[in-house]
């Protein structure tokens, strides 16, 4: 039988409706409406048939995804049920059990999981602060077997909010392509870049390359259950037999709304409309930072997280556990992401949320 290593998922929407908690796990944008994203023109949605359609995505939708996405074209895109299946589908048809993968962390640890229960071996390959959280590439070759099908990580990266610079992410493809192996970049939060930096993506660097992405960050649609695999189209062709064994395809009213967050102007204006809400977090959160003693964090490129390193020697999971029950706040453990000694909150909540939960978060810390 396989067991599923248990991680932590952000379930959090009850917490949220629940005045008493503050809920900071949350990683993205503040969510949009349904309103943001249609005009008061309806009839084209009420007279849409609620069939299966097309399984894999509408022709218009994985139009509108490989558009963002310079050079590929509708064959390279798989539309999944958010990014998680899509990543699922890609590890299905890469690994096979007794295979082997490297896992880049501190990381978003469902492949990990995943793969273990697969009968995959997992090796790790820690990125550092001291180095602003970019991989390096001679511990990842050093970490590459024989056996090897695949390297996956998240840019921007899950939990510390940091792109990878354009050397990092040529020298990692440099070294799938020397091992003859897969690359997976997670790139759920790009579009979050707070600074305005171009939405950059690894897709079109190797022949390698598989990308994976969806709306539930930085377009703040996560309700949608939306993502997609950017992949050579042989790959596409057998993540999409696979998943006729998982979900069998996407929703047609899930597709619909895809098509329009991903068609201008309405994709730069919901990215803009995110990265206001993110900058503004990240300021409040950076003003914090800067009056707690002991603490520290690299200023996060992206997405609406902060992974902060505390001070005292407390596991992290033991110290989101005991900060929750005595102020009701709620953060994610840097354990859940595979390093020690930190903790994950999000800023891309309203303000009034965020300013209360730093102010627990402070009053806890003093005790």
């Amino acid at each position: 039988m396989m067991e599923f290593p248990i991680f932590q998922l952000e379930r959090s929407q009850t917490l949220y409706e629940n005045s008493v908690e503050i809920n900071l796990t949350e990683s993205g944008v503040h969510p949009a409406c349904v309103g943001d994203l249609v005009d008061n023109d309806l009839g084209e949605l009420l007279s849409l048939q609620l069939g299966y359609g097309y399984t894999d995505g509408t022709p218009a939708l994985r139009q509108a995804i490989a558009d963002w996405h310079p050079g590929a074209a509708p064959e390279n895109v798989l539309v999944a049920n958010g990014t998680s299946e899509a990543n699922l589908l890609a590890l299905l048809s890469v690994a096979k059990p007794g295979g082997h993968i490297v896992v880049i962390t501190p990381n978003f640890m469902q492949l990990d999981g995943m793969a273990r229960a697969l009968g995959v071996e997992v090796a790790t390959v820690a990125l550092r602060p001291e180095n602003n959280w970019q991989p390096d590439p001679d511990a990842v070759r050093a970490a590459v077997r024989p056996d090897t099908c695949l390297i996956t990580l998240c840019d921007p990266n899950n939990p510390t909010g940091v792109a990878m610079t354009p050397n990092s992410r040529g020298s990692l493809v440099d070294v799938a392509e020397e091992a003859g192996v897969w690359l997976l970049i997670d790139e759920i939060y790009r579009g979050s870049e707070i600074d305005d930096l171009p939405a950059a993506t690894a897709w079109g660097l190797g022949d390698k390359v598989i990308v994976t992405g969806g709306l539930a960050k930085s377009f703040g649609c996560p309700g949608l259950r939306m993502g997609w695999c950017i992949a050579p189209s042989e790959l596409v062709s057998r993540m999409h037999e696979r998943q006729d064994y998982t979900t069998i395809g996407t929703g047609a009213l899930a597709q619909y709304l895809a098509r329009r967050c991903l068609v201008q102007p309405l994709r730069d204006k919901l990215l803009q409309r995110g990265r206001n809400i993110l900058r503004q977090g990240r300021e409040q959160v950076a003003e914090w930072v800067s009056g707690m003693p002991g603490w520290s964090w690299v200023k996060p490129d992206a997405s609406g997280m902060a992974f902060l390193s505390y001070p005292m020697d407390v596991p992290s999971d033991v110290w989101c556990a005991n900060l929750r029950k005595d102020t009701g706040v709620f953060v994610c453990a840097g354990a859940w992401f595979g390093i020690e000694g930190h903790i994950r909150l999000g800023f891309g909540v309203e303000s009034d949320h965020l300013r209360t939960g730093l102010a627990r978060i402070s009053e806890y810390a003093a005790r």
